[in-house]
């Protein structure tokens, strides 16, 4: 599920009294709004964009509702062009967020509640206006039962919201959080006239009505998806939307597999695709109409994105991952140096922390003030916090001798190869490795190779894309791979993705059921940290508790984003931090350079 973690508050937490901002105002989590009120638009957008045209996205797997606040439910791509939080992001700040829906904040002295008054002028797509009782309805529905587990989590500390006349709301906080103001303004605001009379499920199953810049058009599941842009939307001339949403209608294409959506792409069934293979990237798209014809624009886009991880993750309530020297004995077998030059191209840097590419990330040997931090959760944290340097396992090692030291692990660990399998304390080592789809089948393969040397055995086990996540969210797997994506700032969510309580929660993205005491300590320091030192040193702290518990085996990433497209598009000044849905927001259709592609490609002549 995709979640927009994309607004922030817009009053100094530290003021002495409450203060109220001026419209179109933001917040800072640490520091100062870049963008002063009355702004016209943010840099990066070019808000002479021509509202025009049309842009055709591809994907791999389907979709089974509109709704994308189910727990149970696997939304379109992009149905988040319909709904909107009260607030909205920059991309070009770390943490940093401006008034959308609501016109202004303002948080008591003792920060323990804030006032969120609402723009009059906001209305849904049915020309109904967003209200108090519509904010009120969408926390209650966000965190009640139908709803993922994140959502709980994330606004655990807002104990309830009172309305205070139409347009304006408080909000309770039961504990002072800095965070809090700022990420309950990412509450998305739901028409309590369209969804309050039925079933959260069946409600939204087929019926997509918000206050954002785009209404769905048209659908069929496990085909397509058709946004067209609402010409009456509210905030059309508002600052934080300027030089955004230029396409007059944005479809989403869906294809069973890589090789269907590569082909389409190539005979112009879409015109935009967002690569995340090496394969695909190296091999299959080339030819005349990327090389001599340049037709389609194949381009490396650089960002500072916090790149999180990725990993085959371990399922620890699974008896036989409890030890985690069976989990290091893994991880040693794969390979990472020869994947990426015999599987990816050279394209990737092998992760070694959950908080790639940002100043998040821990390296070395704990600080002095780290050791400050980690010295009084001892007891609960591995021994290897204090005595190995932060991606010490296998570094520098040839594949030989990591599995010399992957059997040595094995043998403490009570395993002995019995009829061809690693057999101990919790029974034979062969289990299922669930995968979505078959792209990480050949990765998987070799590693699984390697695997069976040490006496693992997995069985690669490829599931269709609805049944895949049901697996997942239910906990009926062994391993799989999964993405840990990390905001610029890390707060409240890290409750769902490591926190005891969400290893409990079916639905939640502790996918691994990681329960450690110190863990939730460090957890609550970031989520607490009271200026951006504070933050980085805790993150950093919780990065070498979560490395050193080897609860993955660490993949790889890439700083930048690649990104093929046919040549009839404006491409925006790229900002510091954006995903490639968030930068074809502020891309726009180009009436000039869509004529002379179709007379280059009428003639079969170069585009020049």
């Amino acid at each position: 599920m995709t979640r927009n973690l994309s607004l922030v508050f817009a009053a100094a937490l530290a003021a002495v009294a409450p203060q109220a901002l001026a419209e179109g105002s933001g917040m800072a989590m640490h520091g100062e709004a870049k963008y002063k009120p009355g702004f016209s638009h943010f840099e990066f957008a070019n808000p002479n964009a021509p509202k025009a045209g049309a842009v055709v996205l591809g994907t791999e797997g389907s979709f089974d509702s509109l709704n994308p606040y189910l727990a149970k439910a696997n939304p379109p791509d992009l149905i988040g062009l319909v709904f909107q939080e009260l607030g909205e992001s920059s991309l070009d700040e770390a943490f940093t967020q401006y008034p959308g829906l609501a016109d202004s904040f303002e948080v008591a002295a003792d920060k323990l509640s804030m006032v969120v008054t609402l723009r009059k002028e906001a209305k849904f797509s049915d020309g109904k206006p967003v209200t108090s009782d519509d904010l009120i309805f969408s926390f209650k529905t966000l965190t009640g039962p139908g709803a993922p587990p994140f959502y709980k989590f994330y606004w655990a500390d807002i104990k309830e919201i009172v309305a205070d006349g139409p347009h304006k709301a408080k909000l309770v906080f039961a504990k002072v959080n800095p965070e809090l103001p700022l990420i309950a303004t990412q509450i998305p605001i739901l028409p309590k006239h369209v969804y309050g009379a039925g079933k959260f499920e069946s409600d939204f199953a087929d019926k997509a009505v918000g206050s954002g810049p785009y209404v769905v058009k048209d659908y069929k599941r496990d085909s397509y998806i058709t946004y067209k842009r609402n010409p009456d939307f509210w905030g059309k001339d508002a600052g934080v939307y300027k030089g955004r949403y230029n396409f007059d209608e944005v479809t989403v294409k869906y294809f069973k597999d890589a090789t269907a959506e590569v082909e389409a792409f190539k005979k112009g069934d879409f015109d935009m695709y967002f690569v995340n293979s090496s394969k695909v990237w190296a091999l299959d798209l080339v030819g005349d109409k990327f090389d001599k014809l340049k037709y389609i624009k194949k381009e490396l886009l650089k960002h500072d994105n916090n790149a999180g991880t990725q990993g085959f993750v371990f399922n620890l309530r699974k008896p036989m991952f409890q030890d985690v020297r069976v989990r290091k004995a893994m991880a040693l077998a794969f390979d990472f140096d020869w994947s990426n030059k015999n599987l990816f191209y050279g394209q990737y840097v092998e992760n070694r922390s959950f908080f790639e590419n940002s100043p998040l990330k821990a390296s070395g040997m704990p600080s002095p003030q780290e050791l400050a931090i980690l010295e009084p959760l001892k007891a609960d944290l591995p021994e290897e916090v204090f005595t190995k340097e932060m991606g010490w396992l296998g570094k520098g090692q040839d594949l030989k001798t990591r599995l010399r030291d992957a059997v040595g692990l094995l043998k403490d660990a009570g395993y002995t190869i019995k009829d061809g399998v690693a057999t101990g304390p919790a029974g034979k080592l062969d289990f299922k490795f669930t995968i979505n789809g078959p792209g990480f089948q050949r990765i998987i393969e070799p590693y699984a190779q390697n695997l069976k040397k040490l006496g693992i055995i997995i069985a690669i086990d490829q599931k269709e894309s609805s049944v895949y996540v049901k697996n997942i969210e239910l906990r009926d797997f062994a391993m799989t791979v999964q993405t840990i994506g990390q905001s610029q700032s890390p707060g409240n969510e890290q409750l769902e993705f490591w926190g005891s309580k969400a290893a409990d929660e079916n639905h939640s993205r502790n996918h691994m059921g990681v329960k450690n005491k110190a863990v939730d300590a460090l957890v609550e320091k970031v989520i607490y940290a009271k200026d951006r030192a504070e933050l980085e040193l805790y993150t950093k702290c919780l990065d070498r508790a979560l490395y050193h518990m080897h609860l993955l085996v660490h993949n790889w990433h890439m700083p930048q984003h690649r990104v093929t497209y046919w040549d009839r598009f404006g491409v925006p000044t790229l900002p510091k931090y954006y995903s490639v849905r968030q930068l074809m927001e502020y891309m726009w259709y180009d009436d000039a350079k869509a004529k002379k592609l179709a007379d280059a490609v009428g003639k079969g002549t170069p585009l020049l």
